[in-house]
């Protein structure tokens, strides 16, 4: 006779083993280990199952496959009878994450707010400080800042004393960084940037040390620190991290002019302009035209800023439309144009 195959895994095991790949964006490892489970599935029990399905859902999230998440989602609901407190946190944070990709962050923020009605049930803190991270990043995108620093900081509170947990620790920093950043609170935010520099090297983790690198790029810049920016975006711009790379591109041109480094400015600049024409991104597009504009094409300044700054606007580009009216309406404050200055200082607050 022989044995179900069942018995030749763990179960249990495994299903916290992935659980533990998918909360550290270990797409690989959660892949082999979806695989080994998927032949299984026939032969769960009802907890199992439901378990089953709702860390697929998570698992097609990182793997960057919604509509499939969307469908694990809907395979668990139908074993709702089996709910426990627990299963129903799971839930709605699944729910919250598909918002968040899908960058609808207010329903995020709804979806947040039901699964912490069960967050006293989970028993594990390394799952409470994940909670609190993914709802700061909901309420960073909301630019409800000063939430964002509270939950941040719950998380790094409850990824600290977990060294295996410290990619999420360092996720966390950067976002404490981000939100500080924000505030205008530099000095805070770079010592969040840099404590998350370190606990990202000694994970290895390639990608995210490049986030925190173009970070600490931006955050040089906003100081205006352009040499001491271009040394992080140099490092950013290594790992090629498609995500990022057009941003770092734009900010590395910026800091190349403003250092008077005009070929390196004209070569990111070239790089980063055909890269979000063949991306089809409009908005970086945009971007690139008016920083070239800035420094290089100033007979085509006004009016490729005026244009960008309506496209920033038609597609409600809030941070957008706010950063590059402040510069245009200090642009004509030094040009003694009151009228237009007022028209874009008074834009600029909307």
């Amino acid at each position: 006779m022989g044995r179900n195959s069942t018995e030749l895994i763990d179960i249990a095991a495994r299903l916290e083993n992935w659980s533990v790949s998918i909360r550290l964006d270990k797409k690989e490892a959660a892949a082999s280990i979806h695989k080994e489970l998927q032949r299984h599935i026939d032969e769960y029990n009802h907890e199992s199952k439901l378990l089953y399905f709702l860390l697929e859902s998570r698992h097609y999230i990182i793997q960057n496959d919604l509509m499939k998440s969307i469908a694990s989602l809907e395979q668990a609901k139908d074993l709702f009878d089996y709910f426990s407190d627990t299963h129903r946190y799971h839930l709605h944070l699944a729910e919250a994450m598909i918002f968040y990709e899908e960058e609808h962050y207010q329903e995020a923020l709804d979806s947040f707010e039901k699964a912490e009605k069960y967050l006293h049930k989970l028993s594990d803190p390394v799952d409470v400080g994940e909670f609190h991270f993914r709802k700061a990043m909901a309420y960073f995108f909301l630019e409800i800042i000063a939430l964002s620093v509270v939950h941040t900081e719950k998380a790094i509170q409850s990824f600290k004393p977990h060294q295996p947990f410290h990619f999420l620790l360092a996720r966390s920093e950067m976002l404490q960084g981000l939100n500080f950043i924000e505030l205008a609170n530099y000095d805070l935010a770079e010592e969040y940037l840099h404590n998350a520099l370190t606990h990202a090297r000694k994970t290895e983790e390639h990608a995210l040390t490049s986030y925190i690198n173009h970070n600490l790029g931006g955050l040089y810049a906003r100081r205006g620190l352009p040499a001491a920016a271009i040394r992080y975006l140099k490092e950013a711009y290594k790992n090629k991290q498609q995500r990022t790379q057009l941003k770092v591109l734009f900010l590395l041109a910026d800091c190349y002019w403003k250092t008077n480094q005009r070929s390196k400015a004209t070569k990111a600049y070239n790089e980063g302009f055909q890269a979000s024409i063949e991306e089809d991104n409009m908005k970086m597009k945009w971007e690139f035209a008016m920083l070239h504009k800035k420094y290089e094409d100033r007979l085509n300044f006004e009016s490729v800023w005026q244009e960008g700054i309506d496209y920033f606007h038609r597609i409600n580009d809030n941070y957008n439309v706010r950063h590059y009216t402040k510069e245009l309406a200090d642009y004509y404050s030094s040009k003694k144009n009151y009228e237009l200055a007022n028209r874009y200082y008074a834009l600029a607050l909307q």
